[in-house]
This record gives structure tokens, sequence and C-alpha cells, in this order.
């Protein structure tokens, strides 16, 4: 017969037993404290938050659910997680993926208040375990992209609205080119008949006219000649944008060669050193209207190189900007104020120290940028009164 404990035994237990209640105790009043504390977590989330079992049937969810469902907790826990989304044949899929791919991200549903409205909300899930490890059901939040979706929408309907708005320009300014084509041609008539009338009266009247009416005669021939320069630079502004020559492959330096060839008496006159970069690249578009484009650069890059520079310069090459190839002509000229940097690419525009140096029509650089913009590209430039100009342009690749 086994021995009775002693009374000191019998104590000793019973404060065990006494000091493992206590301990219980607190092991459940911390837990109690844990799951508030969680619960607090949970409700205080703007997102609808809910738990779902592998049959597809909620299990909890939170004050948000309630609110963009309309129901209250305890009329949604048991019931099919599909049946409050406009699309139950799509939310379904949504939480079985859960359980295949353990998570989804951003699955698009929409949630049917019981009054009839809609919300557009985005789900993330993921399955969690019990404490077996084992797949006990799927945690769901649902994000409310109600005001996401009404800006998407404008966003939608400014980029419409703009796409309409610069249609609307390209046609205007279709047909701003098309009239200032049909009026420059129109204007070409009166100054040949000026012109012709000038001579005439050289040949027939010469000998009789007056020094005063010589100058007249020279100021009136000087004028229409300017007219008759103003007049080929709007056409020429205007065929840009209606030009259908095709778009090839050729070297840049042909361009450079033939803008050199053709200036070389002004530029020999002044006597400009010209340095060429050796190895410049192919290039792809309109041959003739990027020429156009490098033969006015470098005109203007001779006409204002200043009448007092004593080693006047100019350089053509490229260099890497940003990833592109930059092409850019260089000169020691006059140089350009910053404030004018954007004023110079605009129709008319002439500052009053080029106007000092050299005749001009002040579309030479609008013609430019516009050739350049035609090909995908971009033109600035950099300057220093006294110091020089670089004017830089950037041109597109040829489309694989």
């Amino acid at each position: 017969m086994a021995n009775k404990p002693t009374y000191e035994e019998l104590e000793q237990k019973i404060k065990v037993l006494e000091q493992e209640a206590l301990e219980r105790k607190k092991a459940e009043a911390a837990l109690r404290e844990l799951q508030r504390y969680t619960r607090g977590l949970v409700e205080a989330s703007p997102d609808s938050l809910v738990t779902i079992s592998s049959e597809g049937k909620i299990t909890d969810v939170n004050r948000a659910t309630e609110l963009i469902t309309g129901y209250p907790g305890d009329k949604l826990i048991g019931t099919d997680f599909s049946d409050y989304f406009t699309d139950p044949q799509k939310a379904r899929p949504g939480y079985l993926k859960v359980f295949s791919e353990d998570h989804v991200r951003d699955y698009p549903l929409e949630i049917r208040h019981r009054n009839g409205k809609v919300t557009s909300v985005l789900y993330n899930a993921s399955v969690y375990h019990d404490l077996k490890g084992d797949v006990a059901g799927v945690f769901a939040a649902a994000r409310d992209i109600t005001d996401l979706k009404k800006i998407e929408d404008a966003l939608r309907e400014n980029e419409n609205r703009l796409e309409e708005l610069l249609a609307e320009i390209a046609a205007k300014n279709a047909e701003l080119e098309s009239f200032v084509y049909s009026v420059s041609h129109d204007l070409k008539a009166p100054i040949v008949t000026i012109d012709g009338f000038i001579g005439a009266l050289e040949e027939d009247f010469g000998d009789i006219l007056s020094e005063e009416g010589k100058k007249h005669i020279m100021y009136i021939s000087n004028a229409a000649q300017k007219m008759e320069l103003l007049i080929n630079d709007l056409i020429e502004l205007s065929r840009i944008g209606r030009l259908t020559e095709i778009k090839r492959e050729f070297p840049f330096a042909r361009l450079v060669q033939d803008a050199l060839k053709a200036l070389q008496p002004q530029a020999g006159a002044r006597g400009i050193a010209v340095n060429v970069q050796d190895n410049l690249p192919i290039v792809y578009g309109r041959r003739k209207r990027l020429g156009q484009a490098v033969d006015n650069l470098l005109a203007n890059a001779v006409k204002y190189i200043g009448k007092d520079n004593p080693n006047p310069r100019i350089d053509i090459g490229v260099q890497e900007h940003n990833g592109q190839k930059a092409f850019f002509v260089h000169d020691n000229g006059i140089g350009i104020p910053e404030k004018y940097f954007d004023r110079i690419f605009q129709t008319f525009e002439r500052l009053s120290s080029a106007k000092q140096l050299a005749e001009g029509t002040g579309i030479g650089l609008r013609i430019v940028k516009q050739i350049i913009e035609n090909h995908g590209g971009k033109i600035w430039l950099t300057s220093e009164p006294g110091k020089g100009s670089t004017f830089y342009f950037t041109l597109k690749d040829k489309e694989d």
C-alpha cells in the first residue's frame, strides 16, 4: 500500500497548482489583450477584411465589410463569399485561386450593397494556417478604388479631349500652311512685276534720272529683293509639313560637305577656319529637308561670326546627350543672350545685334526647328555674348 503524502507534500503540491493557475490566468489575460489589440487593428482598417473557409463561406468580417455590403456581421458569417459581388462567377475563381497559389494580388471585383449601390474594389488575399501548419482558410482585403476609377475616367476623358484638340490644331495648321503657301505664291507675281519695271526704268530712263532718282530706284529694288526673300522663306516654311520625300539613311557628313561647299565663298572671304569632326554617323530622314536645316545653321554661323573676330572658327560634330546623338554647330561669333534663347526660334524674330551684321527674314531658325521636330528630334542652344553659340539637335533613329 502506497504511503500517504505528508501534509508538507500536499501543501507544496497545492502551491504548484496555484502557481500554474495564476500563470494560466495571466496567459489568458494576455491572450484576451492580444485579441482585443488585433481586433482593434482589424476594425480600424478602412478596407473590407474577411476570412473565408475552404468551402467559400465567410467566417469573420470587420466593420468596413458591414458598411460596404449593408449587412451586419452575424448575417454575413456563414454565407457564401461570392454572393456579395455583381459577378459571383468571377469572385468564386478568385478565392479558389488563393488556395492553389497561396495568394492573389489586385483582383478586380465589384461589391453590391444591399441597396443596390456598386463599389469597385481590388482584392488582395492569402491563405492562413492553423497550429498544425495546415491551411485553415483565406484572409482577404478589399480596397475601395471608386475615387481612383473616377480619376482614371477623368484622365481618359481628358486624353480623348486632348487628342481631339490636337487633331483640330493639326487641321488648322494644315489650313494655315496651305493659306500661307497660296498667298506667298500670289505675292511673288507682283514682286516679279516690280523687278521688271525697275529694270525697264533703269534701261529706258537711266541716262536722264538724277542721282536722287537712282537712289530711289535702288531703294525700291532692295525692298523688292527683301520681300522676295521673305516670300521664299514663307513658302519653304509652309512646305515642311507637306513634303512627301521618303525618309532614307545617308551620311550626315555629306550634308555638311554640301552646305560648306555652297558657303565657301563667304567663309573664305572672312577667313573662317572650319573644323568637321571625323566619322560622323549615318542619319535617317528626308535628305533635302535636313540639308536645309544644316544649310541654315551654318549660314547663320558664318553671318554672325563677327566683323572684328581675330580667329573666326566653326566646328561641326556630334556628341552623346542623354543616350542620344546630339549634332552640333559651334561658332565663336557674337553670341546670344540667354533671355532670347526661345525667342530666336519664333517666326520673324531677329535680334538687334544680328540686324546690324547681316540681312535676314527672321524665319531661318524657325524653319530649322520645324524640320528637326518633323524628324522626331529636338533643338536647343548654349551661348554667351561675345563668346559664340552652339546649336544642338537630335534626330529620331530609324524604326525597326
